[in-house]
């Protein structure tokens, strides 16, 4: 992922449209005549705020009424859209817009896909550019296959109460976080991570990865660079903080079951989505009131690299509606301040001039104020390289929570490694076959 200075994120964040102008510049916009009388079918994940879905369905039903369009909105479950993709694909037919969400597959398909790069110019311009990490996520070769919506950042969620009953210090170090499972464990309050095949899975363990230091690729993501000694530190201290602070449920989670956990009371810390933070509120108010986020915790050479989850739309080539999914996604790129408060401040943009301060919902709320900030520290997959399609394959195969997972149920370290490493080359090697 390219790098941006401070200065450069600070510019770019301070570009600001008076309000006033903006709402005119934005509603000037007429989408095109032909579209009228059209159908637009659209295929989503099922939201982990329940309140955004139903915000995105009258945001979409009130665009196509305004433009004459007829739009159909289909959520399901995100660990099965890769399989309604393939299906959809093989039949040549299905719905128009669609969205990947946690498995990013926009090079998988980009051969099957329409050019944005129209969008994502326009989008560009009045938003103050891309993140760096949006090229990776959505272009192939310089084309912009995919438009991104918006990703999920995936910091530290901690009981504030149980930490200061012990004079544990705030998990802003894995080492930290180590010790408080360790210590809150007989107490009742293990920690919790996913050893399982989740996209949960996919992105903690890579914080934990690249937070101690190593890498998946190189800069341009041809070359694999997994086999290292901070990888081995990273599986050493997984395999330790399973021991010391987890129970064996872990190995069967889901992407929610971190979620319930905190929201239950019995977890002292977990890796996870605000989501997590939103179960609590809703469900459990006392545990809600002491608990408190951190953007990441550092590893033992003090970096921080929060593994975020990218949401990215995509038009099928096959679409019989382009001009409609093309406008109803510029659309949805100028209301990301609604969608952010909608998903009460679970949605984070990928467009620079929309981290004005203070942010919707997460710049007014204490315990959430620094996330506003956590877009310095967010990588994805295949870091520091782009989102490739080999990447993509290792993510979509869980070869590095099965190497966790393999490692905390005691297998040996070297021998894990070198399994690992031959699954990632395979698929690297078949990959540059092709």
């Amino acid at each position: 992922m390219a790098k941006v200075t401070r200065r450069e994120f600070m510019r770019f964040s301070g570009t600001v449209v008076a309000g006033a102008s903006l709402a005119t510049m934005l509603d000037a916009r007429q989408a095109p005549a032909q579209i009228r009388g059209t159908t637009l079918r659209m295929l989503k994940w099922s939201h982990f705020v329940p309140a955004y879905d139903q915000w995105f369905d009258k945001f979409a039903q009130e665009w196509g009424e305004k433009n004459g369009v007829r739009v159909l909105v289909d959520h399901i479950p995100h660990l099965e859209l890769p399989a309604r993709y393939a299906a959809e694909f093989a039949a040549g037919a299905g719905h128009d817009l669609i969205y990947f969400v946690g498995q990013i597959l926009t090079g998988h398909y980009y051969r099957n896909l329409v050019d944005m790069t129209d969008v994502a110019g326009r989008l560009a311009k009045k938003y103050g550019g891309w993140m760096p990490s949006a090229t990776s996520a959505a272009q192939v070769g310089g084309t912009w296959y995919g438009i991104p919506d918006f990703f999920i950042a995936i910091p530290i969620l901690w009981r504030k109460d149980l930490f200061d009953q012990h004079g544990l210090a705030a998990p802003d170090t894995w080492e930290k976080f180590r010790t408080a499972a360790r210590t809150l464990k007989p107490t009742g309050h293990p920690t919790g991570i996913q050893f399982s095949h989740c996209n949960d899975a996919n992105h903690n363990w890579r914080a934990v990865l690249y937070c101690f230091g190593a890498r998946e690729t190189d800069p341009s993501g041809r070359e694999v660079l997994l086999d290292s000694k901070e990888t081995r530190e990273a599986l050493r201290f997984a395999k330790a903080l399973y021991e010391e602070g987890m129970t064996p449920e872990v190995f069967s989670w889901d992407d929610a079951a971190d979620n319930r956990y905190l929201a239950s009371g019995v977890a002292c810390c977990i890796h996870d989505a605000i989501s997590a933070y939103r179960t609590t509120e809703d469900t459990n108010p006392e545990v809600f009131r002491n608990t408190f986020v951190l953007p990441e915790a550092a590893g033992p050479g003090g970096e921080r690299r929060n593994v975020g989850e990218p949401n990215v739309w995509a038009i099928w080539k096959f679409s019989k509606n382009v001009a409609a999914a093309k406008e109803f996604v510029e659309y949805v790129g100028d209301h990301q301040k609604e969608a952010m408060t909608a998903s009460r401040g679970y949605n984070l943009p990928f467009l620079l001039g929309q981290y004005q301060k203070p942010m919707p919902v997460i710049g007014t709320d204490p315990k959430l104020h620094t996330l506003q900030d956590i877009g310095k520290i967010t990588s994805f997959f295949g870091y520091p390289g782009p989102m490739t399609p080999p990447a993509q394959e290792v993510l979509t195969s869980f070869i590095i929570p099965d190497m966790f997972t393999r490692v905390a149920r005691g297998q040996d370290i070297e021998a894990t490694v070198g399994w690992g490493m031959g699954e990632i080359r395979r698929i690297y090697s078949k990959h540059q076959a092709g």
